[in-house]
Protein backbone atom coordinates (compact mmCIF):
# COMPACT_ATOMS: atom_id res chain seq x y z
CA UNK A 1 0.00 0.00 0.00
CA UNK A 2 2.79 2.40 0.91
CA UNK A 3 4.60 1.58 -2.35
CA UNK A 4 1.45 2.25 -4.34
CA UNK A 5 0.85 5.54 -2.55
CA UNK A 6 4.45 6.74 -3.20
CA UNK A 7 4.22 5.77 -6.89
CA UNK A 8 0.92 7.56 -7.31
CA UNK A 9 2.26 10.68 -5.60
CA UNK A 10 5.30 10.68 -7.89
CA UNK A 11 3.09 10.47 -10.98
CA UNK A 12 0.87 13.31 -9.75
CA UNK A 13 3.91 15.54 -9.09
CA UNK A 14 5.36 14.75 -12.53
CA UNK A 15 2.04 15.56 -14.27
CA UNK A 16 1.68 18.79 -12.26
CA UNK A 17 5.24 19.86 -13.11
CA UNK A 18 4.54 19.53 -16.85
CA UNK A 19 1.78 22.13 -16.55
CA UNK A 20 4.19 24.76 -15.14
CA UNK A 21 6.57 27.01 -17.07
CA UNK A 22 9.92 26.16 -15.50
CA UNK A 23 13.27 27.57 -16.61
CA UNK A 24 16.55 26.16 -15.32
CA UNK A 25 20.23 26.61 -16.19
CA UNK A 26 21.56 23.79 -18.36
CA UNK A 27 24.55 23.44 -16.02
CA UNK A 28 25.20 24.35 -12.41
CA UNK A 29 27.80 26.80 -11.16
CA UNK A 30 31.21 25.72 -9.94
CA UNK A 31 32.45 26.19 -6.39
CA UNK A 32 36.11 25.72 -7.41
CA UNK A 33 38.16 28.95 -7.81
CA UNK A 34 40.33 27.41 -10.54
CA UNK A 35 37.26 27.11 -12.79
CA UNK A 36 37.05 30.91 -13.21
CA UNK A 37 38.83 33.25 -15.63
CA UNK A 38 39.86 35.77 -12.97
CA UNK A 39 40.86 34.44 -9.58
CA UNK A 40 42.50 35.88 -6.51
CA UNK A 41 44.01 34.15 -3.54
CA UNK A 42 42.74 36.75 -1.08
CA UNK A 43 42.09 40.44 -0.49
CA UNK A 44 45.11 41.04 1.72
CA UNK A 45 46.11 43.97 -0.54
CA UNK A 46 42.91 45.85 0.39
CA UNK A 47 42.28 47.99 3.45
CA UNK A 48 39.52 50.35 4.58
CA UNK A 49 38.45 52.20 7.64
CA UNK A 50 36.72 55.13 9.30
CA UNK A 51 37.99 57.84 11.59
CA UNK A 52 36.83 61.05 13.16
CA UNK A 53 38.03 63.68 15.57
CA UNK A 54 38.31 67.26 16.74
CA UNK A 55 41.11 69.28 15.14
CA UNK A 56 42.24 72.73 16.25
CA UNK A 57 44.81 75.00 14.57
CA UNK A 58 45.89 78.58 15.15
CA UNK A 59 45.55 80.51 11.87
CA UNK A 60 46.60 83.96 10.66
CA UNK A 61 44.27 85.80 8.25
CA UNK A 62 45.53 87.94 5.39
CA UNK A 63 44.18 91.07 7.13
CA UNK A 64 46.48 90.44 10.11
CA UNK A 65 43.91 88.94 12.49
CA UNK A 66 44.49 85.57 14.05
CA UNK A 67 42.11 83.02 15.50
CA UNK A 68 41.57 79.29 16.11
CA UNK A 69 40.11 77.07 13.41
CA UNK A 70 38.14 74.23 15.00
CA UNK A 71 37.05 71.37 12.76
CA UNK A 72 35.14 68.23 13.63
CA UNK A 73 35.46 65.74 10.80
CA UNK A 74 34.44 62.19 9.97
CA UNK A 75 36.11 60.32 7.11
CA UNK A 76 36.12 56.94 5.45
CA UNK A 77 38.96 55.61 3.34
CA UNK A 78 39.89 52.74 1.02
CA UNK A 79 43.51 51.71 0.48
CA UNK A 80 45.41 49.35 -1.80
CA UNK A 81 48.88 47.87 -1.32
CA UNK A 82 51.19 48.60 -4.26
CA UNK A 83 53.85 46.51 -2.57
CA UNK A 84 53.61 44.74 0.79
CA UNK A 85 55.09 47.82 2.49
CA UNK A 86 53.48 50.63 0.45
CA UNK A 87 49.79 51.52 0.69
CA UNK A 88 48.04 54.27 -1.27
CA UNK A 89 44.58 55.38 -0.21
CA UNK A 90 41.75 57.76 -0.98
CA UNK A 91 39.45 59.32 1.58
CA UNK A 92 36.17 61.21 1.64
CA UNK A 93 33.98 62.60 4.38
CA UNK A 94 32.39 65.64 5.92
CA UNK A 95 33.08 68.21 8.62
CA UNK A 96 31.83 71.07 10.75
CA UNK A 97 34.06 74.09 11.36
CA UNK A 98 34.16 77.29 13.36
CA UNK A 99 36.62 80.18 13.65
CA UNK A 100 37.02 81.83 17.01
CA UNK A 101 33.62 82.55 18.55
CA UNK A 102 31.68 82.15 15.30
CA UNK A 103 28.87 79.64 15.02
CA UNK A 104 29.74 76.18 13.80
CA UNK A 105 29.01 75.76 10.10
CA UNK A 106 28.64 72.63 8.03
CA UNK A 107 31.46 72.12 5.59
CA UNK A 108 31.26 70.74 2.10
CA UNK A 109 32.48 67.25 1.31
CA UNK A 110 36.14 66.75 2.13
CA UNK A 111 38.29 64.53 -0.02
CA UNK A 112 41.90 63.62 -0.47
CA UNK A 113 44.41 60.82 -0.52
CA UNK A 114 47.73 59.69 0.79
CA UNK A 115 50.47 57.12 1.00
CA UNK A 116 51.78 55.05 3.90
CA UNK A 117 55.20 53.43 4.03
CA UNK A 118 55.97 50.64 6.50
CA UNK A 119 59.72 51.24 6.71
CA UNK A 120 61.00 48.99 9.49
CA UNK A 121 59.91 46.05 11.66
CA UNK A 122 62.59 45.02 14.16
CA UNK A 123 62.35 42.50 17.00
CA UNK A 124 63.94 43.71 20.22
CA UNK A 125 64.48 40.09 21.27
CA UNK A 126 64.05 36.70 19.65
CA UNK A 127 60.43 35.96 18.78
CA UNK A 128 58.69 34.61 21.85
CA UNK A 129 55.38 35.10 23.64
CA UNK A 130 54.98 38.73 24.77
CA UNK A 131 57.89 39.85 22.55
CA UNK A 132 58.44 43.52 21.73
CA UNK A 133 58.80 45.00 18.26
CA UNK A 134 59.93 48.41 17.02
CA UNK A 135 58.28 49.75 13.87
CA UNK A 136 59.00 52.82 11.79
CA UNK A 137 56.17 54.23 9.64
CA UNK A 138 55.78 57.20 7.32
CA UNK A 139 52.47 58.72 6.26
CA UNK A 140 51.81 61.60 3.83
CA UNK A 141 48.36 62.98 3.11
CA UNK A 142 46.52 65.60 1.07
CA UNK A 143 43.08 66.89 2.11
CA UNK A 144 40.79 69.47 0.52
CA UNK A 145 38.29 71.18 2.84
CA UNK A 146 35.90 74.12 2.81
CA UNK A 147 33.28 75.70 5.06
CA UNK A 148 30.80 78.59 5.02
CA UNK A 149 31.80 80.81 7.93
CA UNK A 150 30.35 84.26 8.60
CA UNK A 151 28.72 84.35 5.16
CA UNK A 152 32.08 83.62 3.55
CA UNK A 153 33.18 80.39 1.95
CA UNK A 154 36.63 79.45 3.20
CA UNK A 155 38.58 76.85 1.25
CA UNK A 156 41.88 75.29 2.15
CA UNK A 157 44.19 72.43 1.24
CA UNK A 158 46.07 70.58 3.93
CA UNK A 159 49.32 68.76 3.20
CA UNK A 160 50.64 66.72 6.09
CA UNK A 161 53.32 64.13 6.75
CA UNK A 162 54.47 62.23 9.82
CA UNK A 163 57.28 59.87 10.73
CA UNK A 164 56.46 57.72 13.76
CA UNK A 165 58.28 55.10 15.77
CA UNK A 166 56.06 52.49 17.41
CA UNK A 167 56.77 50.06 20.22
CA UNK A 168 54.49 47.02 19.86
CA UNK A 169 53.91 44.35 22.45
CA UNK A 170 52.35 41.10 21.23
CA UNK A 171 49.97 39.99 23.94
CA UNK A 172 48.46 36.92 22.24
CA UNK A 173 48.10 34.16 24.81
CA UNK A 174 47.83 36.57 27.73
CA UNK A 175 44.61 35.66 29.53
CA UNK A 176 44.51 39.06 31.21
CA UNK A 177 44.56 41.07 27.94
CA UNK A 178 42.22 40.50 24.99
CA UNK A 179 43.86 42.35 22.04
CA UNK A 180 46.49 40.41 20.13
CA UNK A 181 48.89 43.38 20.28
CA UNK A 182 49.12 46.89 21.62
CA UNK A 183 51.36 49.61 20.21
CA UNK A 184 52.48 53.03 21.43
CA UNK A 185 53.77 55.45 18.76
CA UNK A 186 55.10 58.98 18.59
CA UNK A 187 57.04 61.22 16.23
CA UNK A 188 57.23 64.54 14.38
CA UNK A 189 54.42 65.76 12.15
CA UNK A 190 54.27 68.47 9.46
CA UNK A 191 50.99 70.09 8.41
CA UNK A 192 50.55 73.04 6.07
CA UNK A 193 47.20 74.79 5.50
CA UNK A 194 47.13 76.47 2.10
CA UNK A 195 44.38 79.04 1.53
CA UNK A 196 43.90 82.43 -0.10
CA UNK A 197 42.31 83.64 3.16
CA UNK A 198 44.62 82.37 5.90
CA UNK A 199 47.69 80.33 6.77
CA UNK A 200 48.65 78.16 9.73
CA UNK A 201 50.43 79.67 12.70
CA UNK A 202 52.70 76.64 13.18
CA UNK A 203 53.29 73.80 10.75
CA UNK A 204 55.61 71.52 12.75
CA UNK A 205 54.34 69.56 15.72
CA UNK A 206 54.32 66.19 17.40
CA UNK A 207 51.93 63.25 17.18
CA UNK A 208 51.44 60.18 19.30
CA UNK A 209 48.89 57.56 20.12
CA UNK A 210 48.00 54.00 20.93
CA UNK A 211 46.92 51.17 18.65
CA UNK A 212 44.92 48.15 19.79
CA UNK A 213 45.27 45.20 17.41
CA UNK A 214 41.96 43.52 18.22
CA UNK A 215 43.00 40.83 15.74
CA UNK A 216 45.78 40.92 13.16
CA UNK A 217 43.53 42.67 10.63
CA UNK A 218 41.45 45.03 12.80
CA UNK A 219 43.11 47.97 14.56
CA UNK A 220 41.60 50.59 16.87
CA UNK A 221 43.73 53.75 16.73
CA UNK A 222 43.61 56.68 19.19
CA UNK A 223 45.81 59.60 18.11
CA UNK A 224 46.74 62.99 19.58
CA UNK A 225 48.40 65.81 17.63
CA UNK A 226 49.87 68.99 19.05
CA UNK A 227 50.91 72.10 17.19
CA UNK A 228 50.04 75.28 19.06
CA UNK A 229 46.74 73.57 19.91
CA UNK A 230 45.96 69.92 20.70
CA UNK A 231 43.77 67.72 18.51
CA UNK A 232 42.50 64.16 18.97
CA UNK A 233 41.08 61.51 16.65
CA UNK A 234 39.87 57.90 16.78
CA UNK A 235 39.95 55.43 13.89
CA UNK A 236 38.94 51.84 13.17
CA UNK A 237 41.01 50.17 10.45
CA UNK A 238 40.46 46.91 8.56
CA UNK A 239 43.22 45.24 6.54
CA UNK A 240 41.92 42.15 4.76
Amino acid sequence: MKKYTFTSLSVVIAIFATTLSISAKPIGGSNEPFDYLATGKDLSWLSMGIYGGQFERNIDFENGNNSILKTTRFHGYVGADIFRWITVYGLIGGSESSVGESETADGEAEYGGGIRLNLMHHFIAEPAPMEDVIRLNFDARYLHASSDLNFENLKWDEISASLTMELVNHTAGNKFFNPESIGLYFGPIFSSLNSSDFSEDQNFGITGGIEFYLVDTIVLDIEVQHFSETSAAVGLNFHF
